[in-house]
């Protein structure tokens, strides 16, 4: 289609086509869910066209008319242009019709272009599971990745940590933005606290440590129960460097983590579990030895914690010489 530069053309099933008065509230509801800025919004930026907040969603036929105007006149290559007016063919109500794809048909929309914007589309609808089915496509260059984790992460209306994980599993992309880094490292922790360990300490180290005390919070944070239960117990099993075993007892004893729920208990556990005896002795003086701070253990039956309270725990002696290995190799 070489008339798609022509209005009445391009919308030639419809040339007074004008959105109702509910498309357009649906779209500023997403747009205010999404921190004020739809995917579309960001695509428009890159064809050169800054006022997208002011042209989409047209509430007007003249609105649309100006909106395509508005593309047609980018100095952005066809298919940039095209792919924009792909997305919006697809806001028209469902018809026999189907002009978004009768338009990638026309124009020869490549492939890939079109499955992007199809992932686009839904993710700006709020659409998720269907967003990630497209964007996840491997004929797809990741455009807007950062973006696309931090929209999975903390969208009020996300609730399936599957999708972003499914995403940056699939995707892998590189990830400089320190809000997106720990957008993502809450849900990485929510799934596996050691895979989100492992997964930090791969991050460049001017964040790490920041990581590393967001999953220690995160964790003691949680809603008491059997989750919390083991995600704490994993968390004092983690094969912690000196350096990070120093990080977690100033965090715990002296830092922001002081306050959280179980911080004396989770510690003097930790404690235990590596043979620092003389650790032990100085936590309990820290934070009292007739201290209420127990967390409760007794749901975790069948991992060796049938009481209530976690002093009772005895390492086994294998644990107790791991840890006392790792111990005699950190201090060489």
């Amino acid at each position: 289609m070489d008339d798609f530069e022509v209005f009445e053309e391009l919308f030639s099933f419809d040339p007074i086509f004008a959105y109702n008065e509910q498309t357009v509230n649906k779209i500023l509801k997403c747009r205010r869910s999404m921190e004020n800025e739809l995917f579309i919004d960001r695509l428009l930026k890159t064809l050169g066209i800054e006022q997208g907040h002011d042209l989409y969603p047209p509430r007007s036929n003249q609105d649309l008319r100006d909106l395509h105007q508005q593309i047609i006149d980018s100095p952005s290559p066809d298919h940039h242009k095209q792919s924009v007016l792909y997305y919006i063919l697809k806001d028209m109500p469902d018809r026999d019709a189907q002009p978004a794809v009768d338009f990638a048909k026309a124009v020869f929309l490549p492939e890939r272009y079109r499955i992007f914007m199809d992932g686009i589309w839904n993710l700006d609808r709020a659409k998720f599971a269907q967003a990630v089915d497209y964007l996840t496509e491997p004929v797809l260059i990741p455009t807007f990745p950062e973006e696309l984790i931090y929209t999975l992460c903390t969208h009020p209306d996300q609730r399936d940590d599957k999708l972003p994980l499914a995403y940056y599993h699939t995707v892998s992309p590189a990830i400089t933005s320190p809000k997106v880094l720990k957008a993502l490292f809450s849900v990485l922790a929510k799934a596996s606290v050691t895979d989100a360990f492992f997964w930090a300490r791969k991050q460049d180290r001017s964040i790490y440590r920041v990581l590393f005390e967001q999953l220690i919070g995160s964790t003691l944070d949680e809603k008491e129960g059997e989750e919390r239960a083991r995600h704490s117990m994993e968390l004092i099993q983690l094969p912690f460097s000196k350096e990070e075993e120093v990080w977690f007892e100033t965090y715990l004893s002296e830092g922001r983590g002081k306050n959280l729920p179980d911080a004396g208990e989770t510690l003097r556990i930790r404690n235990m579990i590596t043979g620092r005896t003389r650790a032990i002795t100085d936590s309990g003086n820290r934070f009292g030895a007739n201290s209420n701070d127990r967390m409760d253990w007794s749901s975790l039956g069948g991992i060796g914690f049938g009481s209530s309270s976690a002093l009772q725990y005895s390492p086994s002696p294998r644990t107790l010489d791991d840890a006392r290995e790792r111990k005699l190799r950190d201090e060489k």
